[in-house]
């Protein structure tokens, strides 16, 4: 398969380049969502469980540079990769992304929150929980 999306540089550049960033800036999303919510649950005074390996103290200040940087990284990537800017060399990456989401958000609220019911957790109750 990654053979086969590779041809499509021999065809179009502008193409490939399109889904590599629309690619990255999706993942670096992904990234972005989860690590917000990591930092918005460090600032309030719900008390986080920790896994075995953390940063400590150094975390909160790591995780607002990932903010920082994947906000970065989500705005610059799509640009077009030439000049002059036609509607040939555009990089369409955003906006694939934004219709992807919007078609999200819109199948959630149509269909999606009926029928979801989300994974099931096992509770130990030797951990108090």
């Amino acid at each position: 398969m990654i053979c086969l999306l590779s041809l499509i540089n021999v065809g179009s550049s502008t193409a490939f380049n399109a889904i590599i960033s629309l690619a990255t800036v999706a993942l670096y999303v992904s990234y972005l969502i989860l690590i917000f919510c990591l930092v918005q649950k460090r600032f309030s005074d719900e008390k986080i469980a920790w896994g075995p390996w953390t940063l400590g103290r150094y975390g909160v200040f790591v995780n607002i540079f990932a903010l920082c940087y994947g906000i970065f990284i989500c705005i610059f990537l799509p640009f077009p990769s030439q000049r002059p800017i036609t509607a040939v060399n555009m990089n369409y990456a955003s906006t694939v992304f934004a219709f992807v989401v919007d078609f999200a958000i819109v199948d959630w609220f149509l269909r999606g929150r009926k029928v979801y019911t989300g994974p099931r957790r096992e509770i130990d109750p030797s951990l108090g929980g």
